[in-house]
């Protein structure tokens, strides 16, 4: 059976002027025009008020969009790093005693510069064949209700206080951010370098939207 396609989380910013009723219409059509599949709202954000005629989707204390003036994100980046520290702090415990570990894409690197001695194969194997990624992956194994990302090990060995803020900056802007019609905030790659340009980009741009401008939350697939 062919694998499943990542669903993302793409946050999208819309006018003022936008109603609950119209949102997700008019984010579908950003997606699309980014070649991806929309899935529909997701409840991402965590919302201030209960003001549930002016948010979309909202359901408990959260909801897919609304005005950014009834929307916690100062909340959502807080939680993050609270739940990142407990996270880091459990990481710590899973690998005591194993080196660092490079990430995969220094092993793609080495299948893009060498395909015949490094197939992608043989890279992959050779990237979780490392001791501090056996360790991570054993731990998921035993305990899967509360996995350690493995893609985030980079993140991870970069210290706690990296951590924490790198969290805290993923919480709001989701996997890609449709600034607005025409124009995309997106990673360059799964580096964390490009991790976080595309973050301090993204978060400067929510931190400077009006309090009546509007973000929805929308989960979405590539159509290839």
């Amino acid at each position: 059976m062919p694998a499943r396609p990542a669903v993302h989380t793409i946050v999208v910013c819309l006018p003022t002027d936008a109603t609950p009723q119209s949102m997700p219409a008019l984010a579908a059509t950003r997606l699309v025009a980014q070649q991806l599949r929309p899935a529909g709202p997701v409840g991402h954000f965590a919302a201030r008020h209960r003001l549930t005629r002016q948010l979309l989707h909202r359901y408990q204390d959260h909801a897919a969009g609304g005005p950014v003036r009834h929307l916690d994100l100062a909340g959502m980046r807080a939680r993050a790093a609270t739940s990142a520290a407990w996270l880091w702090h459990r990481w710590q415990d899973v690998v005591d005693g194993t080196r660092d570990a490079q990430p995969l894409s220094a092993f793609v690197d080495r299948h893009r510069d060498d395909p015949a001695r490094w197939p992608l194969s043989r890279a992959q194997q050779a990237y979780l064949a490392q001791p501090r990624v056996l360790a991570m992956t054993t731990y998921n194994a035993a305990y899967r209700q509360q996995p350690i990302p493995i893609a985030d090990i980079e993140a991870l060995q970069a210290g706690l206080n990296s951590y924490l803020t790198l969290a805290a900056l993923a919480a709001v802007p989701g996997d890609a951010l449709a600034t607005d019609a025409a124009n995309w905030l997106t990673p360059r790659s799964g580096r964390l370098a490009d991790q976080l340009d595309y973050l301090h980009a993204a978060n400067d741009h929510i931190d400077r939207l009006r309090p009546n401008e509007q973000l929805v939350a929308m989960a979405a697939w590539p159509l290839a």
